[in-house]
């Protein structure tokens, strides 16, 4: 197998993630046969594909020849026979293939010819695509579900894919859960891919809709031995399927689950032709950050999704800094429908008081009177649009948590409990202050009152930012239908906003809606990546936040920056605002009065820092972000960096080095010989120009050294430096720039002790 050299790696895999090209002219990947046509091979660009009929299984080598995957070719069906609990699990034998140029395919059936299944793949340089499965059926039984990368195993499908290491970023709401699992363990475990959880409490980062993993060498390694080698997969959704989507761990192997409970519903009865599973597209790079970045690119480069061409003013609005109400209302224990007037009037009195600079007040649950009116309560809140006017007045964006499929009662929406969601009755649930069903919005009657309900919600309250909170709660297939089973599953998300979302941008086209998925098949309708609430995490915030990070910075590839909310305390709240800065934009939820979750308060030195980052927020929402000290292989600091680096138009515009890494050895110093630092910092260009030929930049220091600025060109000869403190003061001086490098003198306070927030340079 022919390997890569340095020169061509590293033109093929940085350039291309860096620099951001699109091949429109893709080389395709060659078939090749053995004599009896038993075998295929496809070479990609840093991947071999290998197939063989005697165990019909396939393996994917890199470039110098290591397995990084293998595994079984033929899906599994899971069939159960009607008014009955017994299942099987029907692979069948293999009947025919076939390949082509770039392409393959493979057809099985059973011996009693009740099921054919057509697998279909297309192979490309940098990766390959596998097609929806087609199945034709004959039996009297109800399709349960599909399995890829699976073995039948009489009433069940077990997973067969090996790989030394799984990667699933929303795992768990816990760090308690690694998103990186060694097969070695031998976990049991079915986690979600999509919308809702399973078995452990999952909503961070879903829909996810990837997965990745990465090959270890004998020695543990997860990078090959000249740093070049494809050591790592993503494999993601190109498509919504109309089924819940998992991955099954089991005895160190895994799985991929579309589950259609045709047991439950009769939608998928066993009789008919039907297309299953859903369009897959597979990539390779050295790292698995890589790789999920190539996931991105290549339903980018197939148009399958599109990057976000925002607005200035939507833009503005996505990139402001925020602050939510949300955890002052739980330490004044006034969440639910204790939240009133007077409760929300001292959020905002306190966050002006403390010297919190932020520019978008976002107000979270329960303003409404009832989930589904999305009217705020007239009994609780009587001068919520005063309030609202005051806000605006004050220079300040407004932002709104709602859960817009919620109602608690439908005949004040002109409903009935038969248009909800159903699982034989109309589904319930609640919090335990409240219960609420869940709107059916696949009803095209439900949907038009939703619509309706939408528009009227932004033309009355007019808010910039909607916090949207609901795609978790649609309950799984195992429990609850829609009307329409079209949108059942992956579908049924993507249906609630395109109704949602839709009406609302038809008041306010520039309205950002906020959500903590990291999958890229709904960037049509949400705008803002959430880091979502840190609860689960309390000790723990900033760790967890930064791996959050790690992963929710790629989404820059599509077009949709990340909001860094805070956790809980204080104490961590600086160090998530520094991972957050490469990724959007900086945020807190964290309670004034009357205290954090440990007892601690708000100090000028950490606000601070909130304050000065807020002068360093880039202006765009397309960027690339490079983690610099990255941990990729381990379980509790695997996908963390404790550096960063932001690329906008091939340039680096801002950087975050810590030279000290997480687990306390020495970390990045120094950035592409632009900028080197004796403390941690996060400078950025305050123009479109890289940092190096930028002639306005900011520092944030968060601790006392020195700061060295190297110039592309050496004709600057002078700087003049601003130090902003907390409270308005400032200090000005000029700095000699010498054979084009500035030096500055990084604290973190001036003589009085008074906190600095940000030092502005303007080269001269």
């Amino acid at each position: 197998m022919p390997k890569l050299n340095r020169r061509q790696f590293v033109q093929s895999t940085v350039a291309t993630c860096l620099v951001g090209a699109v091949d429109l002219n893709p080389i395709p990947a060659l078939a090749q046969t053995d004599k009896a046509g038993r075998s295929y091979s496809f070479q990609g660009e840093n991947y071999a594909w290998e197939w063989s009929e005697d165990h019909d299984q396939f393996r994917i080598l890199n470039q110098s020849a290591e397995v990084l995957m293998r595994g079984p070719l033929q899906p599994v069906l899971v069939l159960q026979r009607k008014g009955q609990s017994v299942r099987r699990a029907l692979a069948g034998k293999l009947q025919n293939h076939n390949a082509e140029t770039n392409r393959a395919s493979w057809s099985y059936g059973d011996d009693a010819g009740a099921a054919k299944l057509t697998v279909v793949l297309r192979f490309e340089p940098a990766g390959f695509w596998m097609e929806p499965v087609e199945s034709e059926l004959s039996t009297d039984e109800d399709l349960v579900g599909l399995h890829l990368f699976a073995m039948p195993g009489n009433d069940q499908a077990t997973p067969a894919l090996l790989i030394d290491d799984l990667v699933l970023p929303g795992i768990c709401e816990s760090e308690l859960i690694s998103p990186i699992a060694d097969s070695w363990i031998g976990l049991d475990l079915m986690t979600s891919l999509g919308r809702t959880g399973s078995g452990i409490t999952q909503q961070w980062g879903l829909p996810c809709h990837y997965f990745a993993g990465f090959r270890r060498s004998s020695g543990g390694a997860y990078v090959s031995e000249d740093g070049q080698a494809a050591q790592a997969f993503c494999c993601g959704l190109a498509e919504l399927p109309n089924a819940d989507v998992y991955i099954r761990q089991k005895d160190g192997r895994g799985s991929l689950i579309f589950d259609y409970r045709g047991d439950l519903w009769g939608h998928l009865p066993g009789h008919g032709k039907f297309t299953l599973s859903a369009r897959l597209y597979l990539d390779f790079a050295p790292d698995y950050y890589q790789a999920i970045r190539g996931y991105y690119r290549g339903l980018l480069n197939a148009g399958i999704i599109h990057k976000k061409g925002n607005s200035a003013r939507k833009n503005a609005t996505l990139l402001t800094p925020q602050y939510c109400t949300w955890g002052q209302q739980m330490a004044m224990k006034k969440e639910g429908s204790r939240f009133d007037q007077a409760s929300l009037e001292k959020c905002y009195d306190d966050m002006r008081a403390s010297g919190l600079q932020a520019k978008l007040f976002s107000i979270d649950d329960r303003w409404e009177g009832k989930y589904g009116s999305l009217e705020h309560s007239a009994e609780r809140f009587p001068h919520f649009e005063q309030f609202l006017n005051r806000l605006r007045d004050d220079g300040l964006r407004v932002g709104m948590w709602a859960a817009f499929m919620r109602c608690e009662d439908p005949a004040s929406l002109g409903l009935t409990t038969g248009q909800m969601l159903q699982d034989g009755k109309p589904y319930s649930t609640g919090d335990g202050d409240t219960n609420w069903y869940l709107l059916d919005f696949t009803r095209p009657e439900v949907a038009e009152v939703l619509r309706d309900r939408a528009r009227k919600f932004v033309r009355r309250y007019r808010p910039d930012l909607i916090k949207f909170d609901f795609g978790y709660e649609i309950p799984t297939l195992a429990s609850v239908a829609p009307h329409d089973m079209r949108f059942a599953g992956e579908r049924m998300l993507a249906k609630g906003l395109e109704v949602v979302v839709g009406a609302m941008r038809e008041e306010n086209p520039d309205i950002v809606v906020m959500y903590y998925h990291l999958s890229p098949l709904f960037t049509q309708y949400l705008d803002l990546h959430s880091s979502d609430d840190l609860g689960f995490t309390k000790g723990e915030y900033d760790l967890e936040a930064n791996r959050r990070f790690f992963f929710s910075g790629l989404c820059g590839e599509f077009g949709m920056p990340t909001y860094g909310s805070s956790g809980y305390n204080w104490a961590s709240a600086s160090e998530i605002w520094f991972d957050s800065m490469p990724a959007g934009t900086v945020g807190s939820l964290i309670a004034f009065s009357p205290c954090d979750d440990i007892g601690g308060k708000a100090t000028p030195e950490i606000l601070a820092k909130y304050n000065g980052l807020t002068h360093l927020v880039r202006p765009t929402n397309e960027f690339i972000v490079q983690p610099l000290d990255p941990v990729y292989g381990s379980a509790t600091r695997g996908a963390h960096a404790s550096s960063w680096a932001r690329y906008e138009n091939n340039k680096p515009v801002l950087v975050a080095l810590r030279p000290l890494k997480l687990d306390g050895g020495p970390g990045k110093t120094e950035f592409e010989q632009m900028v080197s630092t004796t403390a941690p910092v996060v400078v950025a260009s305050r123009t479109e120009a890289s940092i190096d030929q930028a002639t306005r930049l900011g520092a944030v220091p968060y601790g006392e050294g020195k700061l060295v600025l190297r110039r592309a060109s050496k004709t600057a000869t002078q700087a003049k430096i601003t130090e902003h403190f907390f409270g308005g003061a400032k200090a000005a001086k000029s700095l000699k720039v010498r054979g084009g490098m500035l030096e500055v003198a990084l604290s973190v306070a001036n003589t009085n002790s008074v906190p600095l927030e940000w030092i502005e340079i303007e080269i001269q």
